[in-house]
């Protein structure tokens, strides 16, 4: 009678397996080589961004129909007032109302303009960290079970994180909504930006496996 000892060899897999698991990172983003344009929506949406002027004391934020795609440079008879809550307006005299009730405003008139953070990586990754806990201990399972090699798990692993993200992105209620300006310029079915302007990043986002050493 022979015996052969299969579970000697079976733990130095598993074993061998779970290291191999353990030492690898499982990066998610958008890669560094992805288009220009679509890395510059995505981090002024991940971290918001301060825009000054360049060549002026303010900027000039078109309000108005009228206005948009312009410059206050278009506008012949355009003049400035500075409203009673102190901000800085560009109107024209419109010909219609009641003395001092006849402008147009065309521009406000900034120092800078703060868009707001829409994190959707680091935020989607906080907001999943408990379905991200129970894919990976899926993954575990698997792996000791034989199902998948620590290979397999780490690309099934990143795989469902990029699913995740990608859920957190589609839902609005994520995200502040639209300002008034902005819901009037750019009329939508979605009130949030970055829902608006996730299809440039959406398919971007991916995932990379790295292993120590």
């Amino acid at each position: 009678m022979t015996v052969t000892d299969t579970a000697i060899p079976e733990l130095e897999r598993i074993l061998t397996e779970l290291k191999k698991l353990r030492s690898m990172r499982i990066k998610i983003g958008i890669p560094g080589n992805a288009d220009s344009e679509i890395l510059t929506i995505a981090k002024v949406h991940e971290y918001g961004c301060t825009i000054t002027p360049q060549h002026s004391k303010n900027l000039c934020i078109p309000i108005a129909k009228e206005s948009y795609d312009k410059s206050p440079r278009d506008f012949p008879d355009l003049f400035f007032i500075r409203s009673e809550s102190g901000y800085l307006l560009g109107v024209q005299e419109n010909g219609k109302g009641k003395e001092g009730d006849n402008l147009k405003i065309l521009f406000l008139l900034l120092p800078s303009v703060t868009i707001p953070e829409r994190s959707f990586i680091r935020a989607g990754y906080d907001h999943n960290k408990k379905q991200l806990a129970e894919i990976v201990k899926k993954a575990v399972s698997d792996v000791i079970f034989g199902n998948m090699t620590a290979e397999q798990a780490a690309e099934w692993i990143g795989g469902k994180a990029v699913d995740l993200i990608h859920e957190y992105m589609s839902d609005a209620s994520n995200f502040k909504p639209k300002g008034s300006i902005q819901r009037e310029r750019y009329p939508s079915w979605a009130n949030n930006p970055l829902v608006v302007t996730k299809r440039h990043i959406f398919n971007s986002i991916t995932f990379k496996v790295e292993e120590d050493g």
